[in-house]
């Protein structure tokens, strides 16, 4: 796995996501509910175990319950040399996806043993009216249970329980931040520390709003399940076909055409009680070590994918009022009056009178930035170590998950040796912050804690190509976290 995340002296467990190696030399591990043959890649020094089943199916009668896990029945010898179906999501119905998508992928260094106990991650990749008889932010709950399996059956593959980093991308990230939050900070010992690249602040409405109440009546009504009818309309759901439902899906997605994302964690009053903003402001979260951070261009590019006119960015003839819609498609809740206050932060001259530019840079900092420092900051008032780092990369690109490419194959071919020499230092960097607590590498970058919470998580570590060094968080971008902070209550975030 040259170029790439290399769990050479740690256990990684991928929930799910389709990473590609060669794979030869079997071998075995039995839980008490299946035998699992994995694979050894001699060539990387890596062994595997795919398709690992944590829950019964959630399919039917079990959809949008809480997951049965360990899966019910014995599954027998299971040949886990091969990658089993992602979730399916909106627009997806086979093509390696499926509803019945509750597996782990455990990576391991070769001649690992259960008596070797190193520490572990877990990677989240970036991915209603059910409070009376459902589970509620059913995908959140699910990754709870991967955390619970992974306290009861991880050692078997040579992991460490005791220690557990979760961590991921984008909405992954946004899934480890809300397990920061859930339960108002009580983990059960499920981690003890925490990673995110590009935490995302979404919009978080309660679960009995109109705006939630809106989206089911309008999924149940496309699939068939109205509410106006004698139909009972969760027994209507769940007898329903995947493809039904996801026609459905489509139908929304097609009704909201300045909405990026749809579907999210909101407010249940249960599991997830209380908001990023208010949570980390307040002390209502998870006290373990974390490690977050985001990219320079964070909002590029999300604008110009939306097919309304009138909130696309992009569009030749886009307004002041463009970028007011495009915001408004994300957070519902955003008004007029609140864009007006921004503009005075975000100045159209500072970007060349271009109002794609200025979406970029507010949606960017709203949703992704910002939150990085809320986190960081949040979890250095308590007293805890927290690491926040900057990546910029002008060769490759500072958008959105470009970040990862430090972390995954394919290396960019691209990329020169400055690239190269920054990817393995990020790499040793955020392998020993789960190793040992403190981030380390070869290359002697150190990277300070968060030592001034009130400036957004300053100071934080820039990653850039020849120059990795400590920055702190600059006036102007501490003032308008601040503004996107203040109105967490009107942008529920």
């Amino acid at each position: 796995m040259e170029n790439s995340f290399s769990p050479s002296k740690l256990l990684l467990l991928a929930l799910t996501t389709p990473l590609t190696y060669s794979y030869a030399q079997s071998l075995s591990v039995t839980l008490d509910y299946g035998t699992f043959m994995g694979s050894n890649d001699t060539s990387t020094g890596i062994m595997s175990f795919l398709g690992v089943r944590f829950a019964d199916p959630p399919t039917r009668n079990l959809r949008w319950r809480a997951a049965v896990s360990p899966p019910s029945e014995n599954l027998g010898t299971v040949n886990a040399t091969e990658f089993a179906p992602v979730c399916a999501s909106i627009g997806q119905t086979g093509d390696g996806t499926s509803e019945d998508c509750l597996f782990g992928n455990i990576f391991a260094p070769s001649g690992t043993t259960g008596n070797d106990s190193l520490p572990v991650i877990v990677w989240f990749h970036g991915g209603a009216k059910l409070k009376a008889d459902g589970q509620l932010n059913a995908g959140m709950q699910d990754q709870q249970v991967a955390l619970k399996w992974v306290q009861r059956y991880i050692s078997k593959f040579g992991g460490d329980p005791s220690r557990v980093t979760i961590w991921g991308e984008s909405a992954g990230a946004g899934s480890t931040m809300f397990h920061l939050l859930a339960n108002d900070g009580k983990t059960d010992g499920l981690f003890h520390a925490a990673m995110g690249d590009s935490p995302s602040l979404s919009f978080m409405p309660t679960f009995d709003s109109d705006y939630i109440e809106g989206i089911f009546d309008f999924i149940s009504s496309n699939a068939g399940c109205d509410l106006n009818t004698d139909v009972d309309v969760l027994s209507c759901l769940r007898s329903a076909s995947l493809s039904v439902l996801t026609d459905a899906w489509n139908a929304l997605v097609a009704n909201r055409t300045s909405t990026l994302f749809s579907f999210a964690p909101f407010l249940d009053g249960d599991f997830l009680s209380v908001r990023p903003v208010e949570g980390f402001a307040s002390g209502r979260f998870a006290k373990v070590p974390v490690l977050f951070g985001s990219n320079t261009n964070e909002g590029a590019g999300w604008s110009s994918g939306l097919p309304d006119p009138a909130a696309n960015t992009a569009n030749p003839n886009a307004t002041q009022e463009t970028v007011f819609n495009f915001l408004r498609g994300q957070w519902n809740s955003f008004t007029q009056d609140s864009f007006n206050l921004a503009l005075d932060l975000y100045p159209l001259e500072n970007f060349n009178g271009s109002f794609d530019l200025q979406g970029q840079q507010m949606y960017g900092e709203a949703r992704y930035i910002c939150p990085a420092g809320l986190i960081t900051a949040g979890a250095a008032a308590a007293g805890l170590d927290a690491y926040q780092y900057h990546y910029d990369n002008p060769h490759l690109g500072s958008n959105h998950s470009d970040d990862l490419e430090a972390m995954f194959p394919p290396t960019p071919t691209t990329a020169n040796h400055k690239d190269l020499a920054l990817f393995e230092t990020m790499r040793e960097l955020f392998t020993s912050f789960v190793t040992s607590g403190k981030p380390t590498s070869s290359a002697d970058a150190d990277w300070a804690t968060v030592t001034n919470p009130s400036d957004d998580g300053s100071p934080r570590l820039l990653f850039h190509p020849g120059d990795i060094r400590m920055e702190r968080i600059n006036r102007n971008l501490n003032k308008r976290c601040a503004f996107w902070r203040s109105l967490s209550d009107e942008m529920q975030f």
